[in-house]
């Protein structure tokens, strides 16, 4: 049966995880409530997630700080354990075998890029099935690098990240390498997003990171 781009959005679902649980040190305050252009963070973000994803949980550990956004707040089953632990406990309480992942601290991320995560999930699934041996991560390259806290992921990938926070073993991408990964390249992400598309994945870490945010990066 043909499937046309609006049935897709309507049979095909994934769970968004926004993951603010970090501490936000090297900032000073948390980055998630910074405001840029009249917007806090956190608010843009599940903005631009909400027409990709049924469903939106933030990973967090402070139910009253988020709960003006009106989303489910999980808490780490491993505290203090970095991004691994805030994408283990949403993942614990996902509906959908695939979910949207984003950091609470990329101000320019665009509701073309979740859109289009969510599509390659899709047809990830339309290749593979449920088949457990199949694509467990779609993670993006920008700049250079891979971007795996924005990406999408499977809930198939939960044994092992039980595995690497039980025995500390804590770097993202020594997790990905135990991981069947579709990496998207920086060409792919240009051709599907435009020129400007490494522009979403710029992260807020410092003041400085913030001021130029504030300036839109010029």
């Amino acid at each position: 049966m043909l499937v046309t781009r609006g049935m897709r959005r309507t049979m095909f679902k994934v769970t968004g995880i926004l993951l603010a649980g970090g501490q936000s040190s090297r900032m000073g305050t948390d980055k998630a409530l910074l405001s840029v252009n009249g917007e806090t963070v956190i608010e843009r973000i599940v903005r631009l997630m909400s027409p990709s994803a049924s469903n939106i949980i933030i990973s967090a550990n402070d139910d009253e700080k988020y709960a003006f956004l009106g989303k489910d707040v999980v808490h780490d089953r491993y505290p203090g354990q970095g991004p691994l632990s805030g994408l283990h406990a949403g993942l614990h309480a996902v509906a959908t075998p695939w979910s949207i992942v984003t950091a609470c601290d990329m101000p320019f991320v665009t509701e073309e890029v979740f859109r289009f995560l969510a599509r390659k999930a899709e047809e990830a699934v339309a290749v593979m099935g449920d088949d457990k041996s199949g694509l467990q991560a779609i993670v993006p390259v920008s700049g250079g690098r891979i971007q795996p806290l924005l990406a999408a992921y499977h809930r198939s990938v939960l044994p092992s990240l039980e595995t690497c926070l039980s025995s500390g073993r804590l770097r993202l991408t020594g997790w990905l390498e135990q991981l069947k990964v579709c990496y998207v390249s920086e060409e792919e992400l240009i051709q599907e997003l435009g020129p400007g598309a490494d522009k979403a994945f710029y992260n807020m870490n410092e003041p400085s990171d913030y001021k130029r945010a504030m300036t839109g990066l010029s």
